[in-house]
Order: C-alpha cells, then structure tokens, then sequence
C-alpha cells in the first residue's frame, strides 16, 4: 500500500511541472487490456500436480494470463517525441487443473494477483502515413506487488457417503522489480481519441529475489531451493485520450 500512496504523490507533483511548461507536450491518459505468457522452463509455467518423473508442483500457467492497464503519458516536447509514461498494470492470473480417479476428482485452482507500479521512458521513432500514426519503443522500471498466493484443491468424490473437501494452499505476498522494453504503434481514431497497441517482453523478478520462499509463481516451495528470474512476452491495447 505504501508504494501505491507513493506513486500516486509523483504523479501529482508532475501536473504542476507541466503547467508549469517543464515538460512542453500534451498529456494523455488510457485504459485497456494487457496480456502476457511466461516463457522459458520454470514451474510457474508447468502442470499443478505433474506425474511423479516430472518433477515439484507448477503453477499452471501455460497460456496467455490477462488482465488490465491504466496509464498515463507527458510529453517532454511539443512534437511528443519524447515522453514520461507511468501507470498500474492488475494482472489476475488463473491456473487450472482436473484429475479424474477411480473414486474422486481432484480440481485445482491456483490464482495470483498481481498489482505493478510503472514508470519509464518513451520515443517515437517513426511517423506513419495512416491515421496519423507513430511508431515508438519504450523501456519501463517496474514494482510487483504479489497478494499471497492461492491454491484451491478440491476433491469430488464419486460416492455421496464420502463428504466433499477442500483444502487451501499457497505462499505470501512479495514485492519484486523489474523491467520491460517494448515497441508499439498509437493512432489517431478521431479528435483526441487514439488506439495504443504495444507488445514486448518483461522481467519481474529483477531485483529483490528471495531463495527461501521458492520460485515466484507457484503455490508451494516443496523441493525448491531458488527463485529463478522469469520473462513473459507481452501484449497491451489502449484506448487513449489526449489533452
């Protein structure tokens, strides 16, 4: 909560800067989607309950995990060549699972929210002909604030005479930098309305890893004796206002 009450001060100190004509662009504001997918081989992207050969349980994470973005931008020159972006990133990632058996079903839901704090910078390298275009590539220093995890394990039986169970399972919360590069394309709808379309790749865990609670995406730190530094390609469409 602190980091949050601290980001949301820099951005009120940075409207008077700009009204003050420090920074000589427009500002804008955007809302939208953002989506990213883990790569590389670490459990956070393997099965919850792997077969016995395949080794600790993973996160369940395999697809496209999503959520949203709220983002702000300055300009530093009248042209917005140059610019300030900053905003929150929520993602909600959903891990799922189901084990049929003889006498049971086991399901398995693991969940981790993940509130990030960003801040970096942006050029617009390029103008296009269409829809009044630019091209640009950015660099971002980001905080994840991870809630503790939750792994919901429920286990169905096929007979009524054995009671439904449900058992709860996870690690707590952290906080860890990172940083993301990425290149996108705005374009002018109509007025001051844009769509901002982005995709690069991110690093969460930079900075501030800690071994003891185990790798950064799965629910349990079982035969786990490090947490890996892991990367996910994403993806970002905007809807954008600018002022």
């Amino acid at each position: 909560m602190k980091y949050i009450v601290s980001f949301i001060v820099l951005c009120l100190a940075i409207s008077p800067m700009h009204g003050n004509n420090i920074f000589e662009g427009s500002t804008s504001v955007s809302f939208g989607i953002t989506t990213f997918l883990l790569n590389g081989t670490n459990p956070a992207n393997q099965k919850i309950f792997p077969k016995e050969s395949e080794g600790a349980i993973g996160g369940g994470f395999p697809n496209w995990q999503s959520g949203f973005s709220i983002k702000g931008v300055v300009g530093i020159d009248k042209n917005n060549t140059y610019r300030i972006p900053f905003g929150l990133d929520y993602f909600i990632m959903n891990g799922v699972q189901r084990l049929p058996d003889k006498y049971y079903t086991i399901q398995a839901n693991h969940t981790i929210h993940i509130p990030t704090l960003f801040s970096g910078f942006e050029y617009a390298f390029a103008t296009l002909p269409l829809a009044n275009a630019k091209a640009y590539a950015g660099i971002d220093l980001r905080l994840s604030m991870l809630a503790p995890t939750e792994l919901e394990v429920s286990l169905d039986y096929v007979k009524p005479d054995f009671p439904d169970t449900t058992r709860y399972f996870g690690k707590s919360g952290a906080s860890r930098f990172g940083t993301s590069v990425k290149l996108g394309i705005e374009g002018l709808v109509e007025d001051n309305w844009s769509v901002n379309i982005s995709t690069g790749y991110t690093v969460f865990n930079l900075l501030g890893r800690d071994n003891t609670r185990g790798e950064l995406f799965t629910p349990s730190a079982v035969t786990e004796t490090v947490e890996s530094i892991i990367g996910a390609i994403t993806t970002t469409v905007l809807v954008q206002y600018r002022f």
